[in-house]
């Protein structure tokens, strides 16, 4: 399951959640990409919206080597189940990992195979994954993406680019850079770069962004500066999400312990020195 739930939104609000889930899909479709110019070495698969500055990816480095230091580097186990991982990640977004994890058992429980769900009225799945919130939203993004990809397009991606991979599942109403890019670094182990709510508030307040405001922006900036390999893709990703939910939190961050505190632009734009 993809490290990016959106606890902000209640999965009740449905006529919300629509809106903000349909405006989020059409701005990450329509977001192109540019090329980055800096010393540090970086993702050939995927060009940054703008030039990135050097200090840009000087200081995201710096960020990968200390949250190495503080949580260490989980390793990469791809699951190797691009349908399940594309499932799941769609039954995520705007939910808690828990009301995520129940819509997806009971999904799982309910029909015996992908084929299976595909078929089904889609009423049957919208009930089936009701916990999820969003479920009739949910259940056509799930059955368009089963309907229009089969094993044999998912066992292909690996042989793309992750830029081509990406757009082949983007190009699917529903699937989204984040959906995507979930999909081809948990299941199949390709380097990219999911950017969930913790991730884009800590590269916002630590000035990680280059500039960019959107999801889609920041990752083009983390993959523009990180080596680009599943492993180190996927470490940062937990570790930055680690370090979101303990320290760097929405709300009264943990400043006085973070160890980005003298690197940090929102701790310098309130006035917190290092003692």
């Amino acid at each position: 399951m993809c490290y990016w739930p959106m606890d902000w939104i209640s999965a009740t609000e449905t006529t919300l959640g629509d809106s903000l889930l349909f405006s989020v899909q059409i701005r990450e479709y329509l977001e192109t990409t540019g090329r980055m110019a800096g010393k540090l070495s970086y993702n050939r698969f995927m060009k940054a919206k703008r030039p990135v500055a050097a200090e840009t990816c000087q200081r995201i480095e710096e960020v990968w080597r200390r949250l190495g230091e503080l949580y260490g580097h989980p390793r990469l186990q791809p699951t190797g189940d691009p349908f399940g991982e594309l499932v799941s990640t769609i039954l995520s977004q705007h939910t808690t990992d828990a009301s995520s994890m129940r819509a997806f058992s009971d999904l799982r429980a309910r029909f015996p195979d992908w084929k299976s769900v595909k078929e089904a009225p889609v009423e049957t799945v919208a009930k089936t994954i009701r916990f999820a919130g969003l479920p009739h939203q949910k259940a056509l993004a799930i059955q368009t993406a089963l309907r229009e990809l089969d094993e044999s397009d998912l066992a292909l991606l690996t042989e793309l680019s992750v830029q081509k991979a990406r757009a082949k599942l983007t190009a699917i109403r529903g699937i989204g850079d984040k959906t995507a890019s979930c999909v081809l670094l948990f299941a199949l182990g390709m380097p990219t770069q999911p950017v969930d709510t913790h991730i884009e508030r800590v590269s916002k307040r630590i000035g990680m962004t280059n500039g960019e405001k959107t999801p889609t922006g920041i990752q083009h900036v983390l993959k523009s500066c990180l080596p680009a390999d599943g492993q180190t893709m996927f470490a940062f990703h937990v570790d930055l999400i680690r370090h979101g939910r303990e320290i760097c939190v929405a709300r009264a961050p943990k400043c006085t312990a973070c160890l980005m505190v003298d690197i940090c632009n929102y701790a310098s734009q309130i006035h917190l020195t290092v003692a």
